[in-house]
């Protein structure tokens, strides 16, 4: 009887000691919980705190709010206007290769290189990355080639624009160069017009829903 008594009382320590065992699991885990996110919000602590002064810390939201009452309605607005543009191109099957992208942004360099500056240094000026210059020459290419067809400039325009403006026009240009750019610059004005008459419809049809106001 002793013994069986003993026996009993062991097994009924052995489940005490296992129920505390399950009970002292979950704080482990908690534990190991707390100590990853915390390791997490340290390592991206950027995403959340722009800064800290002297302990006090600056939010990256805070940040942002300043950002958006200076320049929010123009950003928004463009970034709208990009998105019509690259919705229209989609439709119309239209797109940039990386190649093209990467063909002008060589030819930009090589033009800034010839007058003693990098991309680099014209990026870091305007406060841009190359990430927005990328999207930016896509967005400027797809515009050309969704309304390219629709520009048309005559020869007697670039003859008449040349006449009537001779002071501006570099002497030490050939007269076959200063047709080639007299020809582009007329061209990107009318291409201007034809995307700003598209844009306007564009935005009048579409369904814009603003979800903030500046």
């Amino acid at each position: 009887m002793v013994k069986k008594t003993k026996a009993v009382a062991k097994i009924q320590e052995d489940k005490r000691s296992f129920i505390l065992e399950k009970l002292k699991m979950p704080r482990v885990f908690i534990t190991l919980i707390v100590v990853i996110v915390a390791g997490l919000l340290f390592y991206f602590r950027g995403l959340f705190v722009a800064a800290v002064v002297n302990g006090e810390p600056i939010t990256r939201l805070s940040l942002i709010l300043q950002l958006e009452k200076k320049d929010g309605k123009q950003m928004l607005s463009t970034l709208v206007t990009q998105t019509l543009i690259s919705q229209e191109a989609k439709k119309r099957k239209i797109d940039v290769s990386q190649k093209e992208i990467d063909a002008d942004i060589k030819r930009i360099e090589t033009g800034l290189t010839s007058q003693g500056q990098t991309l680099d240094q014209a990026m870091l000026a305007q406060e841009i990355t190359r990430e927005d210059l990328t999207r930016d020459i896509k967005i400027q290419k797809l515009v050309e080639k969704m309304f390219a067809k629709d520009v048309k400039v005559a020869d007697s325009e670039v003859t008449d624009y040349i006449d009537k403006n001779q002071s501006s026009i570099p002497a030490d240009l050939a007269p076959d160069d200063v047709k080639k750019q007299v020809r582009q610059q007329l061209e990107q004005q009318k291409l201007s017009t034809v995307f700003q008459v598209w844009l306007d419809s564009a935005q009048k049809n579409a369904k814009i829903q603003y979800f903030v106001n500046y």
